[in-house]
């Protein structure tokens, strides 16, 4: 179930940057690129509530949930993509989703680090 799980994140991820790449190749007159990214989307948020960090860790707990927030970004992303005339809304919550991502990438080994040093 698992490596289900961890398979359907690294799909809804490809999927998310296919989505975001289809306008710049083929224009923003195409809708395929609106229903790719959405799948993706969606699939990413399935992968990210149901592979919780489980481990003793508290702060990487806390930073596991914060990359729900990523999932639900992109979400709210692809709910602009159809009804938002103004290309920058979704732009704007696909940076959010990514923001969170490269913090997180860049904090959770940190908090890793640091706890296992304080033996917690």
């Amino acid at each position: 179930m698992k490596k289900t799980l961890i398979a359907i994140l690294y799909a809804g991820l490809i999927l998310v940057a296919v989505g975001c790449l289809l306008p710049l190749i083929f224009g923003p007159h195409s809708t395929v690129y609106k229903y790719v990214f959405t799948a993706g989307a969606v699939l990413h948020l399935v992968g990210r509530v149901g592979l919780p960090y489980r481990g003793p860790y508290l702060r990487v707990r806390r930073l596991s949930r914060i990359l729900v927030w990523s999932g639900l970004f992109y979400c709210a992303g692809a709910f602009f993509m159809f009804y938002s005339v103004d290309p920058r809304d979704w732009l704007a919550f696909v940076l959010a989703g990514a923001l969170v991502q490269c913090y997180v990438s860049i904090a959770m080994p940190r908090a890793m680090r640091k706890s296992r040093q304080e033996g917690r």
